[in-house]
């Protein structure tokens, strides 16, 4: 085990403000195998679908008389404190033998020193070449895969086809500055509705706001030498800024400065009118018609547009990641198990069946819906998060969304960068060796 990396990991839980919850598995010592997979999965995925059944028959059908009398019990775990739930859980001489992560999270696991090292085996896992960045970036730590891809997300540009269509705009967008244009149109078109959006941008919703950086050549953080260093203030992270605020300021409605996207519901904005577009995730639009039954086939899905015509924004993938404890007695069942979940099959169905986005766009599957073809496209153009366990840190306090809602705000950007670059830089080295 690597004792230094857990003292501070398990040290450092109480500083980024997760509450422990109690574990879900079972006590006692589990130094021999109980013939018997235990796999937390998180709610809202896969796990918390009957679709797991699949993984669990296949397993039984394939790897039978590998492991037999094997059995797999899944428990359903979660968000709320799950972070340092797992981290608790994998210190343990009694671990779940597989757990499930966010891809923020997984940062933290990989560095805590619970996790099985898959590097001999990640060639083995069907696609593995092509895994989608945001997912295997985190899954490593130190050059070594300690986690694999389960299944992605990522936000695409939601519109009504009716408003664009009474406002004369006959093509979709293929620049931000075209995208800022139809927002102008669409107002003047919808000037009898009020608080009227062309394209609802709460200005905490950092994952629309980031990109603007990225598409300008910047990176949130560096690492060197095992050191972490925020870089906001770089011009490139400053140009990206500033267009952005210039994007929220004149396409979204004044009051959603300071908010997320859940108060007000941009959901319930979208299917009221108030908005023409927005930035979802591929499991909204059915959140809209359920709001709006009327909205069916009126509505459209493109990649949010870039600065050229030839390169749409970067986007941040999203989702989850999963992985074998280090003190598990059936790493080599658990890994064979992970093969099946992250098979092209599971994930074919899994996209099919639940709207998520498959851990390689070679896997996305014909006949999904539209805004999922989207995402698999646009997930081609992505940038991941930093790979640092004190990622997880910023994500609790909810830091980029409040730096986010400033600039929105039209706080100074050189002034608010600075600030962001100190603290980010902390959060980023709070688990040092």
């Amino acid at each position: 085990m690597h004792t230094a990396r857990w003292r501070y990991a398990i040290a450092a839980l109480p500083v980024m403000a997760l509450a422990l919850t109690g574990c879900g598995g079972s006590g006692g010592d589990k130094a021999d195998s109980d013939n018997k997979l235990t796999v937390w999965m998180m709610t809202g995925g896969p796990g918390d679908s009957p679709l797991i059944k699949d993984v669990n028959a296949e397993f039984a059908k394939k790897y039978g008389k590998k492991y037999p009398g094997m059995k797999v019990d899944v428990q359903v775990q979660q968000w709320d404190g799950v972070a340092t739930k797992i981290t608790t859980a994998l210190a343990t001489s009694n671990p779940p033998d597989i757990v499930e992560m966010g891809n923020t999270q997984t940062p933290l696991q990989t560095y805590s020193g619970g996790l099985a090292d898959l590097t001999a085996a990640k060639k083995s896992f069907e696609g593995s070449a092509g895994w989608l960045s945001g997912l295997s970036g985190p899954s490593t730590y130190d050059g070594k895969l300690y986690a694999v891809p389960l299944y992605g997300g990522t936000k695409v540009v939601m519109y009504n086809k009716k408003m664009f269509a009474d406002a004369g705009i006959k093509q979709l967008p293929k620049t931000i500055g075209e995208l800022q244009r139809d927002c102008g149109t669409l107002a003047k078109a919808n000037s009898g509705t009020a608080n009227f959006s062309g394209f609802y941008m709460p200005g905490q919703y950092w994952f629309n706001g980031i990109p603007f950086a990225f598409a300008k050549g910047g990176t949130v953080a560096t690492e060197k030498g095992g050191k972490w260093r925020a870089e906001m203030s770089s011009p490139a992270n400053q140009a990206g800024l500033k267009a952005w605020r210039t994007f929220q300021n004149t396409c979204s409605t004044k009051s959603s400065v300071g908010v997320n996207t859940d108060s007000p519901d941009q959901d319930q904005l979208f299917a009221d009118g108030k908005a023409a577009m927005e930035y979802v995730k591929a499991w909204e639009p059915a959140t809209v018609l359920e709001k709006n039954p009327g909205l069916k086939d009126r509505i459209g899905f493109f990649a949010l547009p870039g600065y050229t015509a030839d390169r749409t924004m970067p986007v941040i993938v999203s989702g989850s990641t999963i992985g074998v404890a280090a003190n598990s007695p059936d790493k080599k069942a658990a890994t064979d198990w992970l093969r099946i979940i992250a098979g092209k099959d599971f994930q074919q169905s899994m996209a099919k069946k639940l709207n998520l986005l498959p851990i390689s766009p070679a896997f996305t599957p014909p006949g999904v819906p539209e805004q999922l073809t989207v995402a698999s496209e646009a997930s081609k153009i992505s940038q991941p998060l930093p790979n640092s366990p004190g990622e997880a840190t910023l994500e609790t306090e909810r830091y980029n969304e409040q730096f986010f809602s400033k600039i929105a705000g039209g706080a100074d950007i050189a002034t608010a960068s600075a600030a962001y670059d100190k603290h980010a830089t902390k959060a980023f080295n709070s688990l040092g060796d």
